[in-house]
């Protein structure tokens, strides 16, 4: 029997990145993109490499180097070796028995590299629960919120990463999702989905890529946080507002206070992180969006911009400055 499973890349809305500094945020799920395991038993333990993520022949050094622009030095082999390492540890620490039987593991993704929607989180999720159906663990076992918890720990424990619950949150719970970090114990909450309005994504071209990860982006800033930095702490508290105050936007479907949250966050980042950390890409991303009138934010860490989209019909100029530049863009569809 082939286990096969699949999670959809996340938007985050509003709030982030004060996720990972005890804040709010709500965020999305992305159908159009997704990461998917398929996983079998087999006589040993194989995880089989991706044939474009995971090259390893080439026609020459040219093509090595586009490569690797593309796809980083170990495309998504060391995320799922960590998985697999995190949850025999979490089943050995737990007492939870796992079968003497080895699998092979492959999988596929649509979601855009580098472009800060959850791409590393959807495939440990993905392979987690996988690896949860091939060992016959009951649902019981682990929550959603604990599933949330043990794929943060494979990047973060395994992988040395600096990343937050968001992503995995909203990958495990599904749908819409508040969530508050201002107390001990995260607090999430699901939102109706069809309180939310239309989006569209524009995002980098394969030429754009380089091989910065999302934790070196946060890097800088988790240290001043540590450092009880007052800049940081007052930052993280006003983006956790655009979150609660976005969250009564939503149910009372004013576009415009949704609108105006949304630029809010961003330049509230900007401010914080600077424009050379946050690089030209991500600024041109954002300001196309606002030449065209439209609410803009980063959706994760870099990479992509999430646009508010308030006339069908200014789609298509849209669509066509953002190719004039290089870059990708197309509606998405939210759930």
């Amino acid at each position: 029997m082939i286990i096969s499973t699949e999670v959809h890349a996340r938007a985050g809305l509003l709030g982030n990145p004060s996720d990972m500094y005890g804040g709010r945020v709500i965020s999305f799920l992305i159908r159009d993109f997704s990461a998917r395991v398929r996983l079998w038993e087999s006589p040993t333990l194989t995880l089989k490499p991706h044939p474009e993520h995971d090259r390893t022949e080439f026609e020459n050094l040219a093509h090595l180097a586009n490569s690797v622009q593309r796809h980083g030095y170990y495309g998504m082999q060391r995320v799922l070796f960590a998985t697999c390492k995190r949850f025999a540890d979490f089943a050995r620490d737990r007492g939870i028995g796992l079968r003497d039987a080895g699998f092979t593991l492959e999988y596929e993704t649509t979601i855009p590299r580098q472009s800060g929607l959850g791409g590393s989180s959807a495939m440990i999720i993905a392979a987690l629960r996988a690896l949860l159906k091939f060992h016959r663990v009951p649902q019981s076992k682990l929550s959603a919120r604990q599933l949330a918890e043990l794929a943060l720990s494979v990047e973060t424990q395994e992988l040395g990463i600096a990343a937050g619950l968001q992503d995995r949150v909203v990958q495990s719970y599904g749908g819409v999702t508040y969530m508050d970090f201002t107390g001990g114990t995260p607090k999430c909450a699901r939102l109706n989905s069809a309180l939310l309005p239309r989006f569209g994504l524009a995002y980098l071209a394969e030429d754009h890529f380089g091989t910065i990860e999302s934790g070196r982006v946060h890097s800088q800033v988790r240290y001043r946080w540590e450092q009880g930095d007052p800049e940081v702490r007052r930052t993280m508290r006003e983006l956790a507002r655009c979150a609660e105050k976005g969250r009564e936007a939503l149910r009372q479907r004013d576009a415009k206070a949704l609108a105006r949250l949304m630029n809010r966050n961003f330049d509230l980042r900007k401010r914080l992180y600077g424009e050379e950390a946050l690089g030209q890409h991500n600024l041109e991303l954002i300001q196309i969006a606002r030449d065209h009138g439209l609410a803009s934010k980063l959706p994760g860490s870099s990479g992509a911009a999430l646009i508010l989209l308030d006339d069908p019909q200014s789609e298509s100029t849209l669509a066509e400055a953002y190719a004039a530049r290089g870059y990708r863009y197309q509606p998405i569809k939210a759930f």
